[in-house]
């Protein structure tokens, strides 16, 4: 009968290698005779006491050796004595548990050869003497097959070494697996070498070279919040080897960033951008030392690109409509929950708010609505959600005339219940507009006193287009306005000159390129714009199966644009301006970027070499609805690189052209700048925080001032040069420039601006939980800086844009606006720390 309880015998160990699995001494392995007659003998037990219990791999247990040469002999023995039948079997394998552990293990190295010091080294116990045991059982049968599988590896030799080579063996390898015990002292030494290295990754080679350039432009004088007149230039020569130059300028943003605060002081505005139209210079023949020269550069109002008298009518040629027939199919309908056609704006400091009411294209300056805001702008009503803002590059020389005025371009959708639906293309005959409006003083006469000077801002003109609402704008960035004689204000003969080439986004799918008449020569009624109707742009781009989502200008004329299907296409448009026939014109660039629709795009403009300075860019930024962030190289378009992957459409992607590195929105809704050249190349930089998805990232040409807009309402601003040297224990510092609030119960917003500075943690700033329970009630992030996606999308911020096509002497406006149809512009500048310039 054979017992339910019979155990099965050990897998064997078929990796061993053959050789190891058994370090038995040869007396042991003498055979299956010797030890059946030893195990017979009644001092056998003596005898295997006499043995080390300690075997190099596995101790007292012999689980690590199933095959050893003992094993078999005994169960060749034990089927001899099967004969005493088997009821002794079944007591045999009650007990056979106990049997295994009180057998001695008669394979290991004998105590007696290792020396005492590496068994301290090794940790190894020393053993135990057993009492001899009267009586011991016979174990039960085994079965005398092996069950090893044939040896993986080649024949050991390790049997051919030493007992004491052996022990040496054992004790290294217990010393590799040792946990690691230093000293209290030694961490701290390590601590102290890791906050070396530290000081040395948060020093001047850290901070990224920026352009190429080799010149700098700097105002010699205060521009006074932007109403100073045409700024005084002065021309900063930088010729000479590339490595020195950009050591010098790491090291002088080294010295300066502990002096700086979240805004930017005008003395540390500078540069001029880089076009390759700016670039005049013989490439061939210029030497090193005369790159920078001026006589090489063009400042960006000197530049010219033959584009005099196209999109010029006189004023019978063009159309005007009245404010009703504008408002019947063009304009945006602010029809509210109550009927009204107006929006209610709760403005002030956040304890003395009042409400203030804003009808379709008013506007109110910020001393007006809250005193305590220390700086001048204003507020203004578009009517319906804003999606595209940008500013109108206009040259001193010309703006000079008409009080140094700005303009800026805005669209809107219809409504705020108006969802257009990615990759639908509306009819070509759908209706929208696009308005124009201006920023100047409220006199012609600047004060001597340097005090604050106070502005007025007024829609001046509304393009009514076909193609339907444009969700982006962007104005050709150089040198397409028209010469113009004052003297002719006023008459109908004489051709209005254009102020810009104006492209937009539509939800044709087209990209349309209109020409805006210069707002002086067609000038408003009293009370409400005027309404320019425009059946057909200068020009109109479009690809048959896809939608154009966002664009950038690469060049003067040459425009990128990211498509619905993951595609990025580059016109060079300015011979088809010039003909007023896109029939002809095919894409220098068609190539696939992503899986799923581009939705922000930004170029590099930086030159390719330093003996290239008129080449065109080469770098395209770009953040897809997949989650991805891509650098595009256009030397090699077929391989773009991947930056960044998240669970979460990437919004708003820029590059900053005062680094040459680009920015971009994570999955944690934090702001990131990530070097792409030079040491410490592919870290990222943290440089602030929001509570929801961002929309738009805004950087400029000349100053180091990064502001982002989120759909939690918030416009917030940071400074990025201070940013790249924070260490890691340095929270973030960022500034709140205002917070819009929607209620949905009174359907009214309110408008908060007056918020002190603030400082975050990394931890808050990514609202990341510490892994322990018990702890996170000490560490979570502050109710107000939890992050969420579900905001409302009334009071989402979608648009900010500085200032970069005026100069050096206008960089500091800024305008924002969001889905409420309110949009804001003011003047940005920011103060030394402590007050007191380096």
């Amino acid at each position: 009968m054979v017992s339910l309880r019979e155990r099965k015998a050990r897998a064997s160990y078929s990796n061993v290698a053959d050789g190891l699995e058994n370090l038995s001494s040869e007396d042991e392995q003498a055979g299956p005779t010797n030890h059946a007659s030893k195990a017979n003998s009644p001092n056998s037990e003596d005898e295997g006491d006499q043995g080390d219990d300690t075997s190099f791999s596995s101790g007292e247990s012999s689980e690590f050796k199933p095959d050893s040469p003992e094993k078999k002999g005994k169960g060749k023995d034990r089927a001899d004595g099967s004969q005493n039948g088997e009821a002794e079997d079944d007591e045999m394998d009650e007990d056979e548990d106990e049997d295994e552990d009180d057998e001695p293990d008669e394979g290991g190295i004998e105590d007696d050869d290792i020396d005492p010091s590496l068994r301290e080294m090794s940790g190894t116990p020393a053993p135990r003497t057993k009492l001899p045991t009267k009586n011991k059982k016979v174990p039960p049968v085994r079965p005398g097959v092996s069950l090893a599988a044939p040896p993986i590896h080649g024949q050991s030799e390790i049997s051919l070494l030493s007992l004491q080579h052996r022990a040496l063996i054992q004790a290294s390898s217990v010393l590799l697996t040792k946990p690691n015990t230093t000293t209290k002292n030694l961490d701290n030494e390590r601590h102290q070498a890791r906050d070396r290295d530290q000081s040395r990754v948060h020093a001047p080679s850290i901070f990224p070279s920026g352009h190429q350039v080799p010149f700098e432009t700097r105002l010699t004088a205060s521009p006074n919040n932007g109403w100073a007149g045409k700024g005084e230039i002065q021309w900063i020569d930088q010729s000479g080897p590339s490595c020195q130059r950009n050591e010098r300028r790491r090291n002088d943003d080294w010295d300066r960033h502990m002096y700086l605060t979240f805004g930017s002081p005008w003395e540390e505005w500078r540069g001029e951008g880089w076009f390759p139209e700016l670039f005049v210079g013989n490439e061939d023949e210029l030497e090193e030392k005369d790159r920078g020269k001026r006589e090489n550069w063009l400042l960006r109002d000197e530049v010219r690109l033959g584009l005099d008298d196209i999109g010029r009518w006189t004023k019978e040629e063009l159309q005007f409509l009245t404010e009703d027939e504008a408002e019947e199919s063009y304009l945006p309908t602010p029809i509210y929950r109550n009927g009204e056609s107006h929006i209610t704006c709760h403005m002030g400091p956040h304890d003395q708010q009042s409400a203030h009411t804003f009808s379709l294209f008013q506007s109110r300056s910020l001393a007006e609505t809250n005193p305590v805001v220390p700086h001048e702008g204003h507020t203004f009503f578009a009517g319906g959600p804003i999606w595209g803002m940008d500013w109108c590059p206009y040259p001193d020389s010309k703006s000079a005339d008409f009080g140094f005025e700005q303009y800026i371009a805005v669209s809107t959708l219809p409504h705020l219940d108006t969802r257009p639906h990615m990759a639908e293309k509306w009819p070509q005959s759908s209706k929208g507009s696009i308005q124009i409006w201006s920023l100047s003083p409220s006199s012609a006469d600047t004060p001597m006193d340097g005090s604050s000077q106070q502005s007025r801002m007024t829609c001046e003109m509304v393009l009514c287009v076909n193609g339907g609402p444009a969700m982006q704008l962007k104005w050709m960035p150089l040198g397409v306005w028209d010469d113009y004689d004052v003297s002719s204000i006023g008459q109908a003969e004489s051709k209005i000159p254009k102020s810009g080439v104006l492209a937009a986004i539509q939800l044709d799918g087209s990209v349309s390129f209109y020409s805006v008449p210069h707002p002086r020569f067609v000038p408003r009624n009293q009370d409400h714009p005027r309404f320019l109707k425009m059946d057909e742009p200068l020009l109109r781009l479009e690809i048959p199966d896809a939608m154009a989502m966002c664009l950038d200008w690469m060049t003067g004329t040459r425009i990128a644009v990211g498509l619905s299907n993951g595609h990025l296409v580059i016109w060079d448009i300015y011979d088809a301006l010039k003909a007023g026939n896109a029939q002809d014109i095919f894409p220098v660039l068609y190539t696939s970027v992503a899986v799923s629709a581009i939705r922000s795009i930004s170029v590099g403009r930086l030159p390719p070499s330093e003996k290239q300075l008129g080449g065109e860019p080469f770098y395209v930024l770009m953040g897809a609805y997949d989650g991805s962030t891509t650098l595009l190289d256009l030397r090699d378009p077929s391989f773009p690189i991947e930056l960044n992957k998240a669970r979460i459409p990437c919004m708003a992607v820029k590059w900053i052209a005062q680094m040459a590195s680009p920015a971009l929105c994570d999955i944690d809704y934090i702001i990131q700048i990530i070097k792409t050249r030079g040491a410490h190349s592919g870290r990222s930089h943290t440089m602030s925080s929001h509570r929801g998805q961002v929309w738009d990232i805004a950087s400029s040409d000349y100053h180091t001032m990064l502001v982002s807009a989120g759909s939690d309402g918030a416009l917030i601003i940071t400074n990025f040069n201070a940013g790249f040297f924070r260490k890691r224990k340095i929270p973030l510092a960022m500034h709140r420039l205002y917070e819009i609030d929607y209620s949905e119960k009174s359907d009214e917003y309110r408008i908060i601006d007056d918020i002190l500075p603030e400082s975050q943690t990394l931890e808050n700033a990514t609202s990341r939980r510490p892994p322990n329970i018990a702890k996170r009630a000490k560490h979570d992030p502050p109710t107000h800086l939890l992050k969420t996606a579900a905001w409302r999308p009334e009071v989402g911020i979608h648009k900010v844009t500085w200032n970069d096509g005026c100069g050096l002497a206008r960089a500091g406006w800024l305008a924002s606006g969001g889905a409420s149809g309110l949009g804001r512009v003011e003047w940005i500048e920011g103060r030394w720390r402590g007050g007191r310039a380096p």
